[in-house]
């Protein structure tokens, strides 16, 4: 399987010819939208969708409510904790019901689910919400509003994965991509991956 990473928390998988793209938010480029079989959606902050070039694809949408709500499109299928099912031919699960707070005194902004695909790449989208299993690649938000480093040093602990790549980041400057590597990968005790917009690797 083949992990490609663009802007913020924008992630495509490819299988057997098939292509999953995850949370394509305005920060994304086009290139993410040029071809999709199903695309899957954590949450329903426009840095995770996209709703005018979602528009644009024939994929069908797996996601939230809230999500669902305001796309108003027939493609889309609603999602929820612990709800397994078959997008594209990929295996997914979702995790999860609450965005991470970003203010106390604003509570939980929005439902959001994290998704494993096919027991091998966790996106955890706005949250530190941990799967229930070991996986191959976890995705790991480096930056946000609702960013704690404590916190995602504990996540990456936590989480039993091979290797974390960094998600999330478009707020950081070349410095703070330089020091989640350390943070992240050395201190969070598992390999780490900073990948740049466009760049891939290939999940074994």
């Amino acid at each position: 399987m083949k992990l490609t990473k663009f802007a913020h928390a924008c992630v495509r998988l490819e299988k057997d010819g098939k292509v999953l793209l995850i949370d394509p938010g305005v920060f994304s480029e086009s290139a993410a939208f040029e071809q999709a079989d199903a695309v899957l959606i954590t949450h329903e902050h426009p840095d995770h969708v996209d709703a005018e070039r979602l528009k644009r694809l024939q994929a069908p949408i797996f996601t939230t409510a809230g999500v669902a709500a305001g796309l108003d499109d027939e493609r889309v299928t609603v999602v929820a904790d612990g709800q397994s099912f078959e997008a594209a031919g990929f295996t997914v699960r979702a995790y999860g019901k609450d965005h991470a707070v970003i203010l106390p005194e604003l509570g939980v902004p929005c439902e959001n689910i994290g998704l494993l695909i096919e027991d091998a790449v966790y996106h955890p989208g706005d949250s530190f919400t941990q799967p229930d299993r070991e996986v191959h690649t976890n995705l790991v938000p480096i930056s946000g509003p609702w960013f704690s480093l404590p916190s995602a040093v504990e996540y990456a602990r936590s989480v039993k994965a091979q290797q974390t790549v960094g998600i999330h980041n478009a707020l950081l400057s070349d410095v703070g991509l330089g020091m989640m590597q350390r943070w992240i990968g050395e201190a969070g005790g598992r390999p780490y991956h900073g990948l740049t917009p466009g760049q891939s690797i290939e999940l074994s």
